[in-house]
């Protein structure tokens, strides 16, 4: 991503002030476009079904959207780092012909855990009917075949036909929804899956003009997947962070059954998912700004380790990497807090035109607060995975889930005061371990560039370090 953010700085640099904003909205596009077009359909779709659907096809279809999102996100995460790092070093090693083989593998894999999962959330557990069944399914496979296709158009830093094919495929479902007056569940989901099958065409598309020629078997080298599992399994852990919460709060005391056993919470829900959105600009920043004066300090750091500069050289690209790793926490801090205060005293208003239930102020208000220590819990996974150091990475969030399970299960009583604490604490303690290791790491950075983090010293164990 930093290759796309020195372009952006570019922007910024030599366009003045309209250059600063136009670099500012490619970067939330980038870093955040398929995310936003996302939430706007999925609410659009809600608005409609709520004036033109029943009570009961309303609730079908949002346990249905909710429930796919959750498992598509956790389904393809692993599957999908993994593939676009294979894909990453095939792309650097200029064996480009392979990097089809590699995406439809972790399409394979994908597709085969997301139909199973499906089965046993929308047959087991919600017991729809046959059709309604498969219809779910194939929604929930989609979005993860969505969620694994897209970061290999990002490794070819093609970002725009990501962007275009969503905006295609939703433009698309918008307009049957509305042109044929659906409100039938049988057929808006026919729609949703079509929507969904669109926008996949339209990123396969794209990938097969970066990749046309076709890749023989005979012609590539076996790929070993051990190098790089730790990728999947931080991806993994990732996604579980995010979502364990959730997950425990749909059986928590104020949650309601939908179908079957499938439960949401409707006071957290939208409020939470309305939080998590404050972390835009955040990422927008670090995209632009952050991540870019990183590359450069690590890569002046990197030379002097690579080349013949001496120890005392070395040492002051060091502290200049320093320099930069806490100047840019201070400016991602700063602007991360002045949003949350302003969605804290801004709250009610907020909720009263959005026409949000009003006791999801408080799991708002605790949620935009966790944002601001997520945040630096992923500056400090983005420096870490710099340093290769991707066993650490696995430990951050690893104690954002475990903090985020343990505050929600002590806050389980409170009722809606006790909503946002587990994602609260998740992510304080995910920046706390974060930061830790990071300022652990960046001490000794000279000594594992050179013996502790080092292939030739230590082998694949460095991996897990």
């Amino acid at each position: 991503m930093a290759g796309i953010g020195f372009q952006l700085e570019r922007m910024a640099r030599q366009g003045g002030i309209g250059g600063f904003a136009c670099a500012a909205l490619h970067g939330a596009a980038i870093a955040c476009g398929p995310w936003i077009l996302t939430i706007v359909a999925v609410m659009l779709l809600h608005m409609w079904t709520m004036q033109h659907s029943q009570s009961g096809t309303v609730s079908i279809i949002q346990a249905i959207m909710v429930y796919s999102f959750s498992a598509s996100v956790v389904v393809a995460a692993p599957f999908a780092l993994v593939g676009v790092r294979l894909a990453s070093d095939l792309i650097y090693s200029t064996e480009r012909n392979s990097v089809p083989r590699v995406l439809l593998a972790a399409l394979n894999w994908a597709t085969a855990a997301a139909l199973l999962i499906g089965y046993v959330i929308f047959a087991l557990m919600a017991r729809l009917p046959f059709a309604i069944t498969w219809l779910a399914v194939a929604i929930v496979t989609m979005l993860t075949q969505i969620a694994v296709i897209g970061p290999f158009l990002t490794a070819t830093r093609r970002h725009g036909p990501i962007l275009l094919a969503y905006l295609g495929g939703i433009s698309t479902g918008a307009a049957g929804v509305v042109l044929l007056d659906l409100a039938g569940l049988t057929s808006i989901l026919l729609v949703l899956v079509a929507t969904l099958a669109i926008t996949n065409l339209f990123m396969l598309e794209a990938l097969r003009s970066e990749f046309p020629t076709p890749d023989r078997a005979g012609e590539v080298r076996a790929l070993d997947l051990k190098p790089v599992l730790h990728v999947g399994v931080a991806g993994l852990a990732n996604a579980l962070a995010l979502w364990i919460d959730k997950w425990m709060l749909w059986s928590a005391p104020g949650s309601t059954a939908i179908v079957g056993s499938l439960r949401v919470n409707p006071v957290y829900d939208p409020a939470s998912f309305l939080g998590l959105l404050t972390l835009i600009p955040g990422l927008t920043l670090m995209l632009v700004m952050s991540e870019t004066r990183l590359e450069r300090a690590f890569s002046h750091f990197a030379r002097g380790c690579t080349g013949t500069a001496k120890l005392t050289r070395i040492e002051e690209a060091r502290e200049d990497l320093v320099v930069t790793i806490v100047s840019q926490l201070r400016l991602l801090l700063a602007m991360q807090v002045v949003i949350a205060t302003a969605c804290w005293v801004l709250a009610p208003e907020i909720f009263r035109v959005l026409g949000y239930d009003p006791r999801g102020i408080f799991s708002f208000r605790f949620t935009v607060l966790g944002a601001v220590f997520h945040l630096v819990a992923i500056y400090c996974a983005v420096i870490l995975s710099y340093y290769d150091l991707f066993g650490r990475i696995l430990l951050v969030w690893l104690v954002f889930t475990a903090g985020s399970a343990v505050g929600t299960a002590v806050m389980w009583d409170l009722g809606v005061a006790g909503l946002g604490w587990g994602y609260l604490a998740g992510a304080l303690c995910a920046a706390t371990v974060g930061l830790a290791m990071l300022g652990n790491a960046t001490i000794r950075l000279i000594y594992l560039m050179f013996a502790g983090n080092n292939p030739s010293v230590v082998g694949k164990v460095r991996y897990w370090t």
